[in-house]
């Protein structure tokens, strides 16, 4: 996720925890009962590297991460929130020009990397590389808007979050679907613009808890990362806190149409604001919001 950190003076932070210390507690209860054991824990990574483009990584059956500023981006993440269950996995890599250009240019450059480790608190000598990427060169010849390539790999995983995407409700086959999405998210918008942190937490407890199995995070990491107050766009310590508004956007579809969310044109989450530090320098950034209907409910959650 995209989230925006800045510095917080300890009155301001006080003022917050207390405020939100009970929420916290249930949250983390709701959290903590999603939470399983697993006897192994098998990790994958993807290091992602670029320029001169826009980069997104699309898991076939699950939700995309995003490295979409117009600059040079580096980074490394946990595959393992994107894989659903074990098997073959197929990683969507999607290639956009930057803004202000047409088409994918000459100096468009994308490096993707997948390694494998035996276990959680394996060292860099045991990651195996098992997938690669590199965006072909002298693509700028055919004046391309968009490039895309699969890459398949196989993964082994303890978890399974595959059966409770198929029993949720195909998402396409309702009529007003944009409508309740917009609606989803504006209601979300306007907790972030309220900086009621814990409203922001119980909404996130399910994808929270999908991390958590998916790393393999003990209880007490848990309980800990739970208390660290990492606000996010739901911080009120920034200044001058504005959201763009939700109006120049796409919806896409995930996961067999089981999973839904909403972009801005330039692919930046739709939930996105700026502002100022206590420094006075600009700051700005989105979280990402995937919702999908699990079975038994009729109502938008997040996944």
């Amino acid at each position: 996720m995209m989230l925006i950190t800045s510095c917080q003076e300890k009155e301001n932070k006080q003022k917050i925890e207390t405020s939100t210390s009970s929420g916290k507690g249930n949250v983390t209860e709701e959290i903590i009962s999603q939470v399983h054991n697993y006897s192994s824990t098998p990790m994958y990574s993807l290091q992602m590297n670029k320029h001169g483009c826009k980069l997104v990584v699309e898991m076939e059956n699950n939700v995309d991460y995003r490295l979409v500023e117009n600059n040079g981006e580096s980074t490394i993440i946990p595959l393992n929130a994107m894989i659903t269950s074990s098997g073959k996995q197929t990683l969507k890599i999607k290639i956009y020009p930057k803004d202000g250009e047409q088409f994918l240019t000459k100096y468009a450059h994308v490096q993707i990397n997948i390694f494998n480790a035996p276990t959680k608190e394996s060292g860099l000598k045991d990651y195996k590389k098992i997938a690669e990427f590199t965006l072909p060169q002298h693509l700028e010849a055919q004046k391309l808007p968009y490039y895309e390539q699969s890459v398949d790999f196989e993964a082994v995983v303890p978890f399974d979050y595959s059966k409770e995407l198929a029993s949720a409700a195909d998402l396409s086959k309702i009529k007003n679907i944009e409508d309740l999405v917009m609606s989803n998210y504006k209601q979300v918008k306007e907790i972030c613009e309220k900086s009621d942190v814990a409203a922001y937490n119980k909404l996130s407890s399910h994808p929270s808890a999908l991390v958590y199995n998916t790393t393999y995070t003990s209880l007490e990491d848990i309980k800990k990362d739970q208390q660290s107050n990492r606000f996010g766009i739901v911080d009120n310590n920034l200044k001058n806190r504005t959201f763009l508004p939700i109006e120049e956007y796409y919806m896409q579809f995930y996961a067999n149409n089981k999973i839904v969310a909403l972009w801005q044109k330039n692919h930046h989450p739709a939930l996105y604001m700026k502002g100022e530090n206590a420094s006075d320098k600009e700051v700005e950034g989105g979280d990402p919001l995937f919702l999908y209907i699990p079975t038994g409910s009729s109502e938008l959650k997040a996944w």
